[in-house]
């Protein structure tokens, strides 16, 4: 259950690891030397651009292997010391290739790209998108010492806050009593209690994580307030209007694709809500759903795994769609690129990381046995999967945004849950499906809507001074009640979301919740399409170009038409059904 990151680099003292780090330093001081000689003119323009792109693309795969060794050795393990210096280390010589993307944008201006689609350079035509990309941003660009000083301080600013998050929170005890006996267990322990079948171990789980988020609020508030606050002055320089103007061209989306989805999202609350208030009867309470009971588990799906279990009923239940891909994920098992153990120490949360000078990823999390667990590692192996298909794309033209890169992964636990519903012995066990189903769409539809809130006021009201925990807590607990409304109980929410999502912890990638919103969706609309002859090859086709598009126009690619608030809306039904086949239940 522990992954393999020794195909990578034997070790930190291994000489490949070793010689790739002063390849890295020098090549990269190299590439900067030879910009500064000759991007003082737009002259052989072609020429020096397709220099750069190659150039660019070979960079990003030896300082991506070495970042990849870093960085997934210490989320394994948030104490290892010798991890987390190289991390420093890899992370101020990434100040030099940031410095190359920023005189790369600058040589931009003085280029005509309008005729580089026409030009007979394949590297070029091949990355016309990026291109452009960088020549609008270009606009928003400060002087290169400027850049090159905001680099070098997000090292001990934004990413030194982010250190520390995630050191406090992985090592974060909670006391609770758990089977008669007083235990200490890690947070993402506790936190998945909140799925167990007793309503007593979910209150007593609920009540110890708060209790344990408190000891750790002050120190987890200053992370906040630092990196949000550095965020609005980098805003601030560049011209932006807002801090979320440059998260939507990130997340490669137009404003008018933002409202469509945002608007359809808020008129299918109050049905959403339905459920919620439906499950609050069944469990006993009369003012709405407590936070402890939100993940409550109900019916009577009792089925735990083993991980070799749930190893090959993933595969088996995903290869019947393709065997492609259930060969894939298998191989995925075979080769340990999962890490699935529980254990102190070890970083909350899951993800997929993609090691791009391997052709390979590897996923985090913590499995302990459930339906969820078995779900999410279907999620991950999803964005493995997406990987896989960008194997062959260079770096450049492999950048996902946060909105499209869940499309592959929401898709796989869609498959299987569906799957699963359908092989489902009795309307006990139904139900207990479509709970958890609808469980994750208030999850990625409400909750996720209550962070935005949240983000959203947080920004403005950090422009005039650090936030306390108090304001941090009252401004959760607000953002909870204009989303859930009356599906939740008012009384028993939970004011410190902020401290346990790492997500608001990025230095350089805010607002990190909508776009799980738009994945959901936007993967529920391809997963419609999955019956039509050629699916497969359509969609692997669309997974690889997720790097060469803006989202509208990958979307376009599959005939979605993201623009219009009719295709969220089409999406959204899919999960109002369920809340009607729920109440039917």
């Amino acid at each position: 259950m522990r992954w393999n990151l020794t195909n990578i680099y034997p070790s930190f003292e291994s000489e490949e690891f070793k010689s790739d780090l002063v390849r890295f330093e020098k090549e990269t001081a190299e590439f900067l030397k030879w910009m500064d000689e000759n991007l003082n003119s737009a002259e052989n323009a072609e020429e020096k651009l397709e220099y750069i792109i190659s150039k660019l693309n070979e960079l990003s795969l030896i300082g991506g292997k070495l970042y990849n060794f870093a960085s997934l050795t210490l989320s394994a393990d948030a104490n290892n010391e010798t991890a987390a210096k190289y991390l420093d280390v890899i992370r101020s010589k990434f100040v030099d290739l940031s410095l190359a993307r920023t005189k790369f944008r600058k040589f931009l201006k003085s280029v005509e790209i309008e005729k580089l689609e026409d030009t007979p350079s394949e590297v070029i035509r091949s990355h016309v998108f990026v291109i452009k990309e960088q020549k609008i941003l270009s606009k928003y660009m400060l002087s290169e010492n400027e850049e090159k000083i905001i680099s070098m301080m997000r090292l001990t600013g934004g990413n030194a806050w982010n250190n520390l998050y995630e050191k406090t929170t992985s090592n974060l005890l909670c006391e609770m009593e758990l089977n008669g006996e007083k235990k200490k267990l890690p947070l993402m322990r506790v936190r998945n209690l909140a799925y167990d079948k007793s309503a007593e171990v979910r209150k007593k789980a609920y009540e110890a994580e708060i209790r344990a988020c408190e000891s750790a609020a002050d120190v987890v508030a200053q992370c906040l307030n630092s990196i949000k606050g550095e965020f609005l002055t980098e805003v601030k320089l560049r011209g932006y209007t807002s801090p979320l103007e440059p998260m939507l061209f990130e997340n490669r989306i137009t404003e008018q694709t933002f409202n469509a989805m945002m608007d359809a999202v808020k008129e299918s609350m109050p049905k959403l809500r339905e459920y919620l208030k439906k499950k609050a009867k069944i469990l006993g309470h009369e003012k709405g759903l407590p936070w402890y009971d939100l993940f409550a588990p109900l019916g009577g799906y009792e089925r735990k795994w083993t991980y070799e279990e749930a190893r090959r009923f993933i595969v088996d239940n995903l290869s019947a769609f393709s065997k492609e891909l259930g060969d894939f994920i298998d191989s995925a098992f075979e080769k340990r690129w999962i890490d699935a153990e529980t254990r102190p120490g070890k970083r909350g949360g899951a993800f997929c990381s993609s090691v791009k000078a391997l052709k390979e990823s590897r996923i985090l999390m913590s499995f302990d046995g459930t339906l969820d667990n078995v779900l999410t590692l279907a999620h991950e192996l999803g964005h493995a999967f997406h990987n896989y298909c960008l194997k062959d794309e260079t770096p450049l033209n492999s950048t996902t945004p946060a909105t499209l890169a869940e499309t592959a992964s929401i898709f796989n636990e869609t498959l299987l849950l569906n799957m699963i519903k359908a092989s489902a012995k009795s309307e006990e066990e139904k139900l207990a499906l479509l709970d958890k189903e609808l469980s994750d769409a208030v999850q990625i539809i409400i909750d996720i809507y209550s962070r935005f809130l949240f983000e959203k006021t947080v920004f403005e009201k950090r422009t005039a001074g650090p936030l306390s925990v108090k304001e941090l807590k009252e401004i959760m607990l607000n953002a909870q009640k204009q989303a859930y409304g009356d599906g939740l109980d008012e009384e028993v929410l939970h004011p410190f979301m902020w401290l346990v999502k790492p997500h608001y912890y990025s230095p350089t990638f805010h607002f990190y919740n909508f776009p799980y919103t738009f994945g959901m969706l936007f993967a529920l609309g391809v997963y419609a399409k999955r019956d039509e002859p050629g699916f497969f090859g359509t969609y692997k086709k669309l997974l690889s170009s997720t790097g060469k598009g803006t989202a509208e126009e990958v979307a376009a690619s599959v005939g979605i038409d993201i623009t219009k608030k009719e295709f969220w809306r089409s999406s959204l039904e899919v999960i109002e059904k369920a809340v009607e086949e729920f109440l039917e239940l």
